[in-house]
């Protein structure tokens, strides 16, 4: 007796209680061990998953943004306009047109390099001209024809060439922060810009010059706000941003959405030194948790290279590891305050099932070793009733939280994911609303600026010849060259209308038309002009051809534009053949054929485009075919073409009969 254990001494009940919650707490242990780890890990899942996202987002809107801009300085670069200036000498009016570029998309600075290198205009600083350009590899790539664009890192003295502001805003004062080693100069003066360059050619195989644009990211918050707003929109922690964005140079930050504890950007502060290492030591992502200014974040950042293939900066976003882990404590908090709720009750459930022995103590023994085992994954099945029974049921009601809320972390993570796909399609499409007005925009502009321009001297000239024509007695022999002169004044001006409607696609004066007395009376006024002296004219018409509905003036305005593009692309000397038929699908056909040079193939799908010409600059505006294309198509018919070289064109006109027309209308 003197060497029995305390144990030993107690009592029956009082053993098996004890023993029983000796197993009890081993299964409890091992179920909160287990359950934290699973719900740890899935939370830090879908948060890493949340920031891959969320990095990609943030390289779409960056590259995005680098493709805007080196397309817009292609389309300035390709257009006629920049070698026209240059052609003519106008720099007044270039410097004009490049401004409204550079101040219409926002970018920093657009400068025209000549092909030596030496720097035509500057449009940011027109005052500063000649000498050699940046030694930017950007512009090299241009200089030797090819399209470049890249993020490139510009000297202070290069920036202030370009604009006398931008190397103060590339200034950065660089800040020591916690865990970042120390800076080896207090600030940095070159800045990091997104940079476009295109050449310019005048020639297909002379590069005279390059065209090159940027934007300085140096505390420029537009592409991180951007993203911030996209992916994180208003969602806050603790009355801070869940997450941020930043943009590196190098190693410190120059745009950030990061705060340091006075509110301000954390502007010029360092990375973390394992994350500066990997992503610019090595060139390698990186991803996990990462220290930066003041917080922990659970971190993604990609490397920033130029167009070299040179790391020069970095991109990062992130999630504040203090709202994972917050949601991370509290899930399990719940998980033990259930796990305690069901350890309570199955003591009392124990004390009062020993009590009364009203199960098999087998059968307690069997459940307790499954617990201790750790077998989470099945239910406990209990046919008797009392206090085994409740325990197995409290047991399992455990599980089904636990699983229960795994399920609601997998649904918001996947939530999440589609949340940023909508976002993303919702900006595709709206970026695609927004080109469309552009360009419907410019159309507008340019209709009525060609409309202003040719009225007012087209006005001038038909008051005049009217008074002159009051003034000139019925018998004068230029009284009929003023009546024509008046008409065909009055025709220009509905010519210009034309083209307003074109872009309106408004409806003309509707009316019967002889499409051969209409092709008879447009060979007449065109047929005096200089240019058709050394044209032979061959007509093959039909003298039964059915009318047309249709509008005078513009069908009149469609076949001078297609004979007078014949006598060009004859250099004014061969035939033009004229055909008119009749078809069995009640359709009236015209034809116009030239012995011209002919269309390439590869140009012969762009001769209906607005401002498209194949002709040398200063001989047409590319409008002619495109505004006979709309007023074609919008009576109903169609216009095609064919064309082999150095034999000639022929353009196709069909259109439905009046008798057609007026079956459809009515």
């Amino acid at each position: 007796m003197l060497n029995e254990s305390p144990f030993r001494s107690l009592s029956l009940r009082a053993r098996l209680i004890l023993s029983y919650l000796v197993i009890l707490g081993i299964g409890g242990l091992a179920t909160s061990i287990v359950g934290s780890y699973i719900v740890s890990s899935t939370i830090q899942m879908q948060v890493l998953r949340a920031v891959d996202n969320n990095l990609a987002t943030a390289r779409l809107i960056y590259d995005q943004q680098l493709e805007a801009l080196k397309r817009t300085v292609e389309l300035t670069a390709s257009g006629t306009t920049v070698v026209q200036y240059l052609a003519a000498g106008d720099r007044p009016s270039l410097l004009a047109f490049l401004q409204r570029i550079r101040e219409s998309s926002g970018y920093d600075f657009l400068t025209l390099v000549n092909e030596r290198g030496q720097v035509v205009m500057r449009t940011s600083n027109p005052a500063l001209t000649g000498g050699p350009v940046a030694p930017i590899s950007v512009i090299r790539a241009a200089q030797s024809g090819k399209l470049a664009a890249a993020t490139e890192i510009i000297s202070a003295e290069d920036l202030e060439k370009e604009h006398r502001s931008l190397p103060e805003r590339a200034r950065t004062r660089l800040v020591q922060t916690a865990r970042a080693e120390p800076f080896d100069r207090p600030e940095e003066t070159a800045g990091m810009a997104l940079i476009a360059a295109a050449p310019v050619y005048r020639h297909a195989s002379a590069v005279p010059g390059v065209l090159y644009a940027g934007i300085l990211l140096n505390g420029n918050f537009t592409i991180v706000d951007r993203v911030s707003n996209l992916v994180l929109r208003d969602d806050r922690f603790r009355n801070g941003d869940i997450g941020s964005v930043t943009i590196f140079q190098d190693n410190f930050r120059i745009s950030t959405n990061v705060r340091l504890r006075n509110g301000e950007r954390a502007l010029g502060t360092r990375a973390a030194p394992d994350v500066e290492r990997q992503v610019l030591g090595r060139g390698e992502s990186w991803r996990g948790p990462a220290f930066v200014v003041n917080e922990w974040y659970l971190s993604g950042y990609a490397p920033i290279r130029n167009y070299e293939g040179n790391v020069v900066g970095a991109l990062f976003t992130g999630l504040l590891e203090t709202t994972y882990t917050s949601t991370r404590n509290d899930v399990i908090l719940s998980f033990f305050a259930v796990a305690m709720v069901g350890f309570i009750c199955i003591i009392g459930i124990t004390y009062y099932m020993i009590r009364n022995i009203t199960r098999p103590v087998g059968e307690m023994v069997a459940a307790t070793q499954n617990i201790a085992a750790g077998r989470f994954d099945q239910e406990i099945q209990s046919e008797s009733h009392g206090e085994i029974a409740q325990l197995a049921a409290s047991f399992n009601t455990m599980l089904a939280s636990l699983r229960e809320m795994k399920a609601d972390l997998e649904q918001w993570g996947l939530t999440l994911e589609e949340k940023v796909r909508q976002r993303s399609e919702e900006l595709a499409a709206m970026q695609a609303r927004v080109a469309q007005s552009e360009r419907l925009a410019s159309l507008g502009l340019l209709a009525a600026g060609v409309a202003h321009e040719i009225n007012n001297p087209l006005g001038a000239i038909l008051s005049l010849t009217a008074l002159t024509l009051e003034d000139t007695p019925p018998d004068d022999p230029n009284r009929e060259n003023l009546v024509e002169v008046v008409h065909q004044s009055e025709r220009c001006r509905g010519i210009v209308k034309g083209l307003l409607d074109f872009s309106r696609q408004s409806k003309g004066n509707m009316q019967p038309l002889d499409m051969n007395s209409l092709l008879n009376d447009t060979l007449s006024l065109i047929g005096k002009q200089a240019q058709f002296f050394n044209i032979r004219i061959v007509k093959d018409q039909d003298p039964n051809l059915p009318e047309v509905i249709g509008d005078r003036s513009q069908f009149q305005q469609v076949f001078m534009n297609l004979l007078i593009n014949a006598v060009q692309a004859m250099d004014e000397k061969g035939a033009i053949t004229i055909v008119t038929r009749g078809t069995t699908d009640e359709r009236v056909e015209v034809r116009i054929s030239d012995s011209g040079r002919g269309i390439p193939p590869d140009q012969i799908d762009l001769i209906f485009d607005p401002f498209f010409s194949t002709k040398e600059s200063g001989h047409g505006t590319g409008l002619g075919l495109s505004i006979a294309y709309g007023i074609v198509t919008t009576h109903r018919g169609t216009i095609s073409v064919e064309s082999e070289l150095d034999k000639g064109t022929t353009f196709t006109i069909r259109l439905p009969a009046a008798a057609v027309t007026r079956e459809v209308q009515s």
